[in-house]
């Protein structure tokens, strides 16, 4: 028998503003029942009161599961730097491809024109200036599935002792989303991450991070 009280947990927890509301104790529990009526129905595949879902909220605000660590920890960035003129061009991922990829550098292009290359299972993405564009696709020899030109990459640094702190890029990457900002490449390391943008998007993510900047 699925329980009310915990298909209304599984709700909240997969939404973000009604869990940090509740944990501030800003969350109305009649307006979210309400809202989250028809779901909890279907769920239970019963008739449910909703009261009997206000219940459910009132007692799992008072309990551990929502009242851990917030979900958006305090995030302090180090240094923020930006690199300018790159393009993405991304490739079907074959074998030929990769012994294509292995090779390129410092062979045919610069230290300076590569800026990073993202193999996922099927595709190779390549992040390089956009005067190397050309001596690439030429030199691979293969139709990319995709060029994406006019990108700049920005690269925040955060202190060590947060690398392993849960939920990092997700407090950095809400802050780009709440701008509505595309990324087109996201890059990680110990301490930094690098977002690559569109160049038009550039002014507003730097903004947005800056939020969390260590002046």
């Amino acid at each position: 028998m699925i329980k009310v009280t915990d298909v209304v947990l599984e709700i909240i927890e997969a939404d973000e503003l009604a869990l940090e509301a509740m944990r501030a104790g800003l969350l109305n529990f009649s307006a979210y029942a309400e809202s989250i009526h028809k779901q909890i129905e279907k769920a239970t595949l019963k008739r449910v009161q909703k009261g009997t879902i206000v219940v459910a909220l009132s007692r799992i605000a008072k309990s551990s599961s929502v009242n851990a660590a917030p979900l958006k920890p305090n995030v302090q960035l180090t240094d923020l730097s930006i690199r300018s003129s790159l393009c993405a061009i991304t490739f079907e991922k074959t074998a030929d491809m990769q012994r294509k990829v292995a090779v390129l550098h410092p062979f045919q292009i610069t230290h300076h024109e590569l800026f990073t290359i993202a193999e996922n299972p099927t595709e190779i993405t390549l992040v390089v200036a956009e005067k190397a564009k050309e001596k690439i696709t030429k030199q691979f020899d293969a139709k990319p599935k995709a060029i994406i030109d006019n990108l700049v990459a920005i690269t925040v640094q955060l202190p060590e002792k947060l690398s392993s702190t849960p939920n990092i890029h997700f407090v950095l990457l809400s802050a780009l989303a709440a701008k509505r900002i595309t990324i087109i490449e996201l890059l990680s390391t110990y301490t930094e991450t690098t977002f690559v943008v569109k160049k038009e998007y550039m002014e507003k993510a730097i903004r947005a991070l800056n939020m969390y900047f260590r002046k």
